[in-house]
């Protein structure tokens, strides 16, 4: 089991972050892109705005190893 630490930016303001226990790295890209439809579908959908989002996810030694964008353009 592996440990990452998953941060969330929106519009460049961190929303926070969550240390999480994962089993593989496919594992880990699926909670990135999972979280980035949540957050998307909770923080983005009612804004009038073009909005970008990342989830940058950080083994335990800091290194990024992920990052999922996505930006909405209006």
């Amino acid at each position: 089991m592996s440990r990452y630490l998953f941060e969330v930016v929106l519009n460049g303001v961190s929303l926070g972050d969550a240390w999480v226990d994962l089993p593989s790295t496919s594992e880990m890209r699926r909670e990135a892109l999972k979280a980035t439809n949540d957050i998307a579908v909770d923080e983005m959908a009612t804004s009038n705005l073009s909005e970008t989002m990342v989830v940058t996810v950080r083994d335990d030694l800091g290194s990024v190893v992920y990052r999922a964008t996505l930006t909405i353009e209006q």
